[in-house]
């Protein structure tokens, strides 16, 4: 039986006021939208991230937060609308130690929504984009509905140097499922964009999707 996947009207990155260094939004979106067929957008948030939502002294716990994001913006954008919060500050979501990003919602939800932080990924523009690259794309996935193993970019890597070995691209039956269901752009790579070489990168030279650390 097939499987039935939401597919995004858009893609909305929300990036967090706290956030100083964004030279790596740029070619993120530009990768992002060379494989998908969705719209990429931004937009400034200013989600106040207060005390009550902190899991240890130094790190914000990931459901907190993404709790307060899905009720301040259910009604913004154009439905289905992913929605995906970028901070700058660590995040943590039991058992494990950190994470670097947890996704919200499935095809039985009203939301589809990503919380990512970068205080572990940020290493300068093309790098910090091609870990967030493989994160957010491993989570539209999933959020849509794909529910295939974990494996290519679906796999879940347990440390930095695991996110920069992964694959950045879809094994190949996924693919094509994302493909016939109209997430991904059959195409992709074909426009020949500076960035394409974020979302074409083998396993040897970068990163995947969604993650966390053990003790």
């Amino acid at each position: 039986m097939a499987q039935r996947l939401v597919v995004p009207a858009e893609v909305v990155l929300y990036l967090h006021a706290d956030l100083k260094s964004t030279d790596f939004v740029r070619p993120l979106v530009c990768a992002l939208q060379t494989v998908l067929t969705a719209p990429v957008v931004t937009q400034t948030s200013s989600l106040r991230l207060g005390p009550e939502l902190l899991a240890t002294p130094a790190q914000f716990d990931v459901s907190k937060v993404a709790e307060v994001f899905i009720r301040t913006t259910a009604a913004e954008g154009s439905s289905p609308s992913f929605k995906y919060l970028i901070i700058p500050h660590d995040l943590k979501f039991e058992p494990l130690r950190y994470v670097f990003s947890t996704s919200f919602g499935d095809e039985t939800t009203p939301h589809h929504v990503g919380v990512l932080s970068t205080a572990r990924l940020d290493q300068g523009g093309e790098m910090t984009a091609r870990r967030a690259y493989k994160l957010i794309l491993k989570s539209i996935a999933r959020v849509a509905g794909l529910r295939s193993p974990e494996a290519c970019i679906l796999s879940f890597p347990n440390s930095l140097d695991e996110l920069d070995r992964k694959s950045s691209a879809f094994c190949p039956d996924d693919r094509a499922t994302l493909i016939r269901a109209g997430i991904l752009n059959a195409r992709e790579g074909e426009k020949g964009t500076d960035c394409s070489a974020i979302s074409q990168r083998g396993p040897a030279g970068l990163l995947v999707a969604a993650a966390s650390g053990k003790p």
